[in-house]
């Protein structure tokens, strides 16, 4: 029996330089791990979850390097603020806030980078309705984990839960993952003519 295989659309990235060496890899892995930092000490203080632009930046970051790299950019992220750096909201870090109650969104944000790289990967940036798609599925994923996870870390019900961590962000997350796909389809536009 035959095996149909995809192959996979190139990613953002790879269309302005090649990555075939690790140190190219590592540098865009790095770079990825400052836009992160930088997104998530944009931040307006909240509790237990604190509203951001870092959820912007992941779905981003996994659509400009596909779903491996930019899975790796998240957790080298993570590594980085589990050091003791501070890249998390509000100029957190250490291995603490990778149990605080925002932690399940962290560890949500390593798949949803996954997914973003994913639908890069086949082409679904490149089209505002598939981008779109896309995009929401990819970013409803870190609310599955943030969500989960805050239910287990205050012992609480699930729906209290998503009124506590999910509710209060819809708005201006269905903002995020329109701008998102937004920014991906102009910047595939602007990259077509040149």
């Amino acid at each position: 029996m035959k095996q149909h295989t995809i192959t996979p659309y190139p990613t953002l990235v790879t269309t302005l330089i090649t990555l075939t060496t690790w140190q190219r890899k590592l540098l865009a892995t790095s770079i990825a791990t400052c836009i992160l930092a930088c997104a998530a000490n944009i931040s307006i203080p909240a509790y237990p979850v604190p509203f951001t632009l870092q959820s912007l930046a992941v779905l981003l970051v996994g659509a400009f390097l596909g779903r491996r790299l930019g899975a790796l950019a998240l957790l080298q992220y993570l590594a980085v603020g589990a050091i003791g750096l501070p890249v998390f909201a509000n100029g957190s870090g250490g291995i603490m806030a990778l149990a605080s109650p925002s932690a399940g969104y962290l560890y949500g944000y390593v798949v949803s980078a996954y997914f973003s790289g994913l639908a890069s990967e086949r082409g679904y940036d490149r089209k505002l309705l598939s981008g779109l798609l896309a995009f929401a599925f990819a970013h409803q994923i870190l609310f599955v984990f943030g969500v989960l996870y805050l239910a287990v870390y205050f012992n609480i019900s699930l729906m209290a839960a998503i009124k506590v961590g999910y509710l209060p962000f819809v708005g201006l997350d269905l903002l995020k993952f329109v701008l998102a796909t937004v920014i991906m389809f102009m910047l595939w536009r602007y990259r077509a003519k040149y």
